[in-house]
């Protein structure tokens, strides 16, 4: 298992590879700037193109992205797709971003068995209603890897005063955060670097 990083668009958003063992790739948010997303993508075979959100940051590339990769696209839902229909289709008018055709709804707890990895989708609304990360485990060693958009960042959490935002909701999810990811857990933000759940956990972003 192998994870690059491509730094896409005005704020600065992650677009994260992973390369999974049958050598195909799966592609977390590819916001902006196709082009370079491929470019790194480096003719591999894109499994699966996944969104953790429907701001348009996370989302700018997707369509030309997956369908130069001729590969599916995910979002999780339901709550995500009414903000994916309407909340998008005023950002894309202003902002001349096309609104992606998502193939594929997931569920909290559903498991996509992409490029040989399995990753699971854990929901935690806060950010946005269905806001949702990644979680995979590398058959190699067990490491497990969380992608977690931008409900977790490292030293800091997501926004809540977007529409459909809730401090309510990101209290909620932080805590199943801490409860059910390991403190070994390498956790991958929508922006910003790395981090951990045990470095999250002892600077207190998430509760103990």
């Amino acid at each position: 298992m192998k994870i690059d990083n491509v730094v896409v668009g005005d704020l600065d958003t992650n677009c994260w590879l992973i390369e999974g063992p049958d050598g195909s790739v799966v592609i977390i948010d590819p916001g902006d700037e196709a082009e370079r997303i491929m470019d790194a993508v480096a003719g591999r075979t894109v499994d699966g193109v996944l969104l953790t959100h429907a701001h348009f940051d996370h989302l700018g590339a997707a369509d030309q992205v997956a369908d130069e990769a001729a590969s599916y696209l995910y979002l999780p839902g339901p709550e995500t797709r009414h903000m994916h229909q309407h909340v998008n289709e005023r950002v894309a008018r202003d902002r001349g971003v096309t609104v992606p055709i998502i193939d594929f709804y997931a569920a909290d707890g559903e498991e996509l068995h992409l490029a040989g990895l399995v990753f699971r989708v854990m929901v935690t609304p806060g950010h946005t209603p269905g806001a949702s990360g990644y979680v995979v485990r590398d058959p190699e060693g067990g490491q497990l890897h969380y992608f977690s958009g931008d409900t977790l960042f490292a030293h800091d959490i997501g926004r809540t005063d977007f529409p459909g935002g809730s401090e309510t909701d990101m209290t909620d999810s932080l805590a199943r955060i801490a409860r059910e990811l390991p403190p070994s857990t390498i956790v991958y933000p929508g922006h910003g670097p790395t981090t951990t759940i045990a470095e999250e956990l002892a600077f207190g972003t998430l509760p103990s």
